[in-house]
C-alpha cells in the first residue's frame, strides 16, 4: 500500500540531508514516519511544502521525499499542477493531506479527488473553531481607546492579523473539509468542528507520536529547580503567555525566587526580523512586563529542539499549557510524558488529555488569580506533584503509545482501501 503524506515543512532528516535548517515544529511527522517504516505493506512518500527555488526527489531511509514548492503567487491551477507531478511519480493509494487550511492542501485533494484517488484530511487545529480566539482573549476594544500608544498600537495590530492574515485562510480550510470524505482527528473538541463542517465524513481517531526525548527522559523532584514553570510558546496572543505574567505578582511575594521559562526567541527583541503585523503582540509583552516589574523572573529561551525541551521539562518544577484554545497540545503530552506536574487551561481537547486533580490540575484559560492559586498548589504540596507527575506518565503512555497509534493510522489506511475495493 502507497501511502503520500503532504506536511508542511521538510522533515528534519530530509533537511540535514538537503544542508538546510530544518523547522523546530512538526516532530511528529518524523516520528509516525519512523514506526510506518516497521510495517512490509507500507510504502511512504511525503511532499513537502517549501519555497519555489528549493526542488528535490530523493530517497532515504526507505521514504521518498518531494519538493512541494510554490510562492504566495502562485495559483492554485499552477499548485495543481505540481501536485499532480509527484502523483504521477509515485502513484499512491491514499494521500493523506496535513494542515487544511494551506492552499497546497486544497489542491492536492482537489487533484486526487478528479482522479479517484482516496484523500485522508489529517487535522491539526482548526481554524474555523480558533478564529475567536486569535487575540489571546485581550480586551482589544478597551485596549484600543487606551491612553497608552503602546496598547493602541498592539490591540490594531493583533486585530489586523487576525482580520488580513488569519480570516483568509478559513476558507480554504472550509473547502477543505466539505470536500474531504475521510478525516483523521484526536479529540472531542476537533470532532465537533469538523462535523460542523462536513457531518458525511468518515473520521478516524489517533493520538500523535512524540518525538524520542520525551520517553527517554524523566522528572525526578529531588533534581528540579524549585519554584520554575516552563510555557511552551509565548509568539502569539493564542498560545496566552500574558496570563502566566500576570499572575507572577502575585506569585512572586511568596516565591520570589520563581522563575518562568518561555520557549523561543524574546518577540519584543531589538533584531526581531519579523514583519510589522506580527510584532504587535511583542510590544504588548515588553510594555506588561515593564508595568509589573517581572522581567528578572521571565527568560526567553531561544528555539529548543527536541532533548532541549525534554531537559527543560524535567528540570522545572510545573509546566504551564496557558492557551486560549488548542486541538491536541503536544507540549502537554511531552510534559507528561516526562512527568512534569501539569497546569492547562480548560481549553479544545486538552481535556481530552487528562483528568483534572488527578493527572493534571486545569484552570479557566483567562483568570490569572485561579492560575496562580494551581501553581501555588503544587509549589506548596510535594505529594500533590508526584501524584500528579506518576498519573500523568501513566496516561500519557497510552495516549502515546508510538505502536498502538501506527497500528490505529493503519487500520485507517487498510478501512480506507477496503471500501475503494468493495
Amino acid at each position: 500500500m502507497k501511502i503520500l503524506w503532504t506536511v508542511n515543512l521538510i522533515p528534519e532528516e530530509a533537511a540535514c540531508k538537503l544542508g538546510i535548517n530544518s523547522e523546530v515544529l512538526g516532530g511528529w511527522v518524523e516520528s509516525m514516519a519512523s514506526q510506518l517504516r516497521t510495517y512490509d505493506d507500507i510504502e511512504l512518500a511525503v511532499a513537502c511544502k517549501c519555497s519555489s527555488d528549493i526542488s528535490f526527489n530523493f530517497s532515504l531511509n526507505g521514504i521518498t521525499y518531494y519538493s512541494l514548492g510554490y510562492s504566495d503567487s502562485d495559483s492554485i491551477e499552477e499548485i495543481q499542477n505540481r501536485c499532480a507531478e509527484i502523483v504521477s511519480d509515485f502513484s499512491p493509494d491514499i494521500v493523506q493531506v496535513e494542515g487544511t487550511e494551506f492552499l497546497h492542501a486544497k489542491a492536492m485533494l482537489y487533484y486526487c479527488k478528479d482522479k479517484n484517488i482516496h484523500v485522508l484530511v489529517s487535522l491539526q487545529g482548526i481554524l474555523n473553531g480558533q478564529y475567536n480566539y486569535q487575540c489571546g482573549q485581550l480586551q482589544i476594544d478597551d485596549m484600543m481607546l487606551s491612553k497608552s500608544v503602546t496598547e493602541i498600537f498592539s490591540a490594531w495590530i493583533l486585530h489586523l492579523r487576525k482580520v488580513l492574515w488569519y480570516k483568509p485562510r478559513m476558507k480554504p480550510e472550509r473547502e477543505v473539509l466539505e470536500k474531504a470524505d475521510f478525516i483523521l482527528g484526536r479529540t472531542t473538541w476537533d470532532r465537533a468542528h469538523s462535523y460542523a463542517i462536513n457531518p458525511k465524513a468518515k473520521y478516524y481517531s489517533c493520538n500523535r507520536v512524540l518525538r524520542r526525548p520525551f520517553y527517554e527522559k524523566n522528572w525526578n523532584i529531588n533534581n528540579i529547580e524549585k519554584h520554575s514553570l516552563y510555557v511552551g510558546n509565548g509568539y502569539y496572543a493564542l498560545k496566552g503567555v500574558h496570563f502566566v505574567i500576570m499572575a507572577l505578582p502575585q506569585l512572586i511575594c511568596e516565591y520570589p525566587d520563581i522563575k518562568l521559562y518561555i520557549a523561543g526567541y524574546k518577540p519584543y527583541s531589538d533584531n526581531d526580523k519579523r514583519s510589522f503585523i506580527k510584532k504587535g503582540y511583542g510590544a504588548y509583552l515588553k510594555k506588561l512586563i515593564d508595568d509589573l516589574g517581572v522581567e528578572k523572573h521571565i527568560v526567553f529561551t531561544g528555539p529548543l529542539k527536541a532533548d532541549e525541551v525534554a531537559d527543560r521539562l524535567s528540570l522545572v518544577n510545573a509546566y504551564v499549557l496557558c492557551s486560549a484554545i488548542e486541538n491536541s497540545p503536544n507540549t502537554l503530552g511531552e510534559a507528561m510524558m516526562i512527568g512534569t506536574p501539569c497546569i492547562s487551561s480548560y481549553v479544545g481537547g486538552a481535556p481530552d488529555m487528562a483528568v483534572d486533580g488527578e493527572e493534571a490540575l486545569f484552570y479557566r484559560n483567562d483568570d490569572p488569580k485561579l492560575l496562580a492559586w494551581r501553581i501555588k498548589q503544587i509549589f506548596d504540596n510535594d505529594e500533590l506533584a508526584l501524584f500528579l507527575s506518576e498519573n500523568a506518565k501513566k496516561r500519557a503512555r497510552i495516549t502515546h503509545d508510538a505502536k498502538e497509534n501506527a497500528d490505529k493510522l493503519v487500520f485507517a489506511y487498510k478501512d480506507i482501501m477496503k471500501g475503494k475495493i468493495d
